[in-house]
């Protein structure tokens, strides 16, 4: 599911982010690089034949990007609209944003972030 998941992710976000499966790493060669990383989190109990895995998603800007924190809010927020609507990866029955995005914050190399977590109905 994971795998299916991160196509719908580059399906609404496109090419423009580096995806990351877990945590960034952070190096030279990302410097200036925008990142969606990507956490599988589990999720609630089965109920009757309803499974739900819950995936964190944090986007990052480049380093030093603080002037990119409303390119990172906008994907977000495209992000979370397209969770409304009816696109999901293949083998589930919706994905749907658990609450709002939380941001902006900056990481120690000063990449502006925003996180939201999203479920997967199965």
């Amino acid at each position: 599911m994971f795998d299916a998941f991160t196509d719908w992710l580059k399906a609404v976000v496109g090419d423009g982010y580096q995806y990351s499966r877990g945590m960034w790493i952070d190096s030279p060669s990302v410097n200036g690089a925008f990142i969606a990383s990507v956490e599988q989190m589990g999720g609630p109990a089965p109920n009757v034949e309803d499974r739900v895995i819950r995936f964190k998603v944090i986007l990052l800007g480049p380093r030093d990007g603080r002037k990119h924190v409303v390119a990172v809010e906008q994907t977000m927020e495209s992000l979370a609209q397209a969770a409304l609507g009816d696109s999901s990866p293949c083998g589930s029955a919706s994905v749907r944003a658990v609450g709002e995005a939380v941001g902006p914050g900056y990481t120690s190399e000063n990449r502006p972030w925003y996180s939201l977590d999203f479920e997967v109905l199965l």
